[in-house]
């Protein structure tokens, strides 16, 4: 696979001098905790304080203290060494992890199926060309980025303050399997459960657009499973953090 380019250090983030006060850490902090949920980074990982700080331009300070805050909310681990890593899923978790994830994602997708707008579905189907062009490419990270971007512009039309966190507490943890889907021979990355969503979208069909959802869901958990058994999977390398998709 060839290598990601990576961008220029100002195109990643602002000095830190020009920040506001007290805004590094948590920039620091939302912009690892994107990451993961995109899968910018794999099962079994250690992090970096020296690359990421490098990554962002920063000092290892802040770097530290958002490493921390994530192993509390245990989308990271500390190690019996004193480093930190990502956490590694085992296929049984990561099966429960997805059926968790279709009755939590299967009704924030009805939710906002109601609340859809012609803006909310131009907005979508504009991310859905983005991942397409990303599959032709074979633009790995394009792919992660533009998924995620995808699913979470739709689970927040659903307006509702009680089940996007839910939503974000299972991408923290089953994220970092998602670069292996993109590798799995078993993995259809065509993005077909994205076109039933915006058809349902379009025809103001809740349960056409859970069955998108669902489909989604379920093709990737039974491509993940196997592809964590083998052994290459634990020395995948990573592009480039600088490379993911990190706004809002």
């Amino acid at each position: 696979m060839e290598k990601i380019a990576t961008r220029r250090q100002a195109d990643i983030a602002e000095e830190p001098g020009k920040r506001a006060r007290g805004s590094v850490p948590e920039e620091v902090f939302q912009r690892l905790r994107r990451g993961l949920m995109v899968g910018a980074f794999v099962p079994g990982q250690v992090m970096s304080l020296r690359k990421l700080a490098a990554s962002f331009g920063t000092s290892p300070m802040p770097i530290r203290e958002a490493l921390t805050r994530l192993v509390v909310i245990n989308a990271l681990e500390d190690t019996s060494t004193g480093s930190v890593r990502v956490p590694r899923l085992t296929p049984k978790k990561l099966n429960e992890l997805f059926s968790v994830r279709e009755l939590i994602e299967g009704l924030a997708a009805e939710m906002a199926c109601r609340n859809c707008t012609p803006a909310l579905l131009k907005s979508l189907t504009g991310i859905n060309n983005e991942l397409l062009n990303a599959i032709a490419k074979r633009d790995l990270i394009g792919c992660l980025s533009s998924n995620q971007r995808f699913h979470f512009t739709l689970y927040e039309a659903a307006g509702t303050e009680v089940v996007m966190p839910l939503v974000e507490s299972l991408w923290l943890q089953f994220g970092p399997t998602m670069y292996l889907s993109l590798l799995s021979p078993d993995m259809p990355w065509d993005a077909s459960a994205h076109v039933e969503i915006l058809e349902g979208l379009e025809s103001k069909k809740p349960a056409v657009v859970k069955r998108g959802i669902l489909r989604d869901i379920r093709n990737t958990a039974q491509s993940l499973a196997p592809s964590l058994l083998k052994p290459e999977a634990a020395g995948l390398l990573l592009a480039p953090l600088d490379d993911l998709y990190f706004g809002n």
